[in-house]
Order: structure tokens, then C-alpha cells, then sequence
């Protein structure tokens, strides 16, 4: 079965709501150093950003998304919807408002569990990518 085509946000509408938001300094670092990158791991924010180990970066860039999220609430509920489609256990991140797990060559997850990535590895949704 195909996946569910994302929903997508107008790059003008992200950025309003992320003009509104009050996000932390490091909420701030993290997704704007993942709009720069376009694709990363947990390590790899730990230590391009100099964070602590604890809270893990990703669980930090799901509260920056419910902030945001709040100021498009019906985007934030369709990406949480295709989030929970497209889970291999049904469950939604909200991390996916501005990321997603990424595939290899033959469309398999780049994750541990499924034995191609020491670690998950995530890209930036294309729309939200500022790097050139």
C-alpha cells in the first residue's frame, strides 16, 4: 500500500506562526538549525547545538511543534493524522510538523529497529528547507 500523501504548509504560514510563538532559546536553535541542515539525528543536534543529553533534542523539537502547532491548529491535526498512517506502530510525533523519519534507496526506514541506521535519521520537510 502506498503512503498517504503529507499535508503541506505554505513556508510563509510556518514562518508567521513562528514569529507568534514564544519558543525557548534552544526550541528556537534546534529548528532553525534543522531548516539549515535538512538532515540529521538525535547525536548529530546534540552535538552540532552543544546540548545536554537530557531532555533529548528530539523530545525538545516535539514541544516546539505543539507551540507552534497551536498556531495553525488545523494543519498541526492533519499532520498528526498522516503522522499516526504512517507510523509503523500507529502512534503520531509531533516532531512530523516539520520532520520525518527518512528512507534508504529501497524505501526502507533509516532506523535501528529496522537494521539500516545506528541511529533514526530525520529530513526536514522540503517546503521548510532554508539552506541555499
Amino acid at each position: 500500500m502506498k503512503n498517504p500523501q503529507r499535508p503541506r504548509i505554505d513556508v510563509n504560514e510556518f514562518d508567521r506562526a513562528m514569529e507568534n510563538v514564544e519558543l525557548e532559546k534552544v526550541e528556537f536553535q534546534i529548528i532553525d538549525y534543522i531548516r539549515f541542515i535538512g538532515v540529521f539525528s538525535q547525536p548529530i543536534l546534540k552535538q552540532a547545538l552543544n546540548l545536554e543529553s537530557k531532555p533529548p533534542a528530539l523530545s525538545i523539537l516535539c514541544v516546539a511543534c505543539r507551540k507552534i502547532g497551536a498556531y495553525m491548529p488545523d494543519h498541526f491535526e492533519k499532520v498528526r493524522d498522516w503522522s499516526k498512517l504512517v507510523s509503523i506502530d500507529g502512534v503520531r510525533w509531533d516532531g512530523d510538523l516539520i520532520c520525518s523519519t527518512t528512507l534508504n534507496i529501497d524505501g526502507q526506514r533509516l532506523t535501528p529497529e529496522a537494521g539500516t541506521s545506528q541511529f533514526h535519521n530525520f529530513a526536514v520537510h522540503r517546503e521548510l528547507f532554508v539552506g541555499f
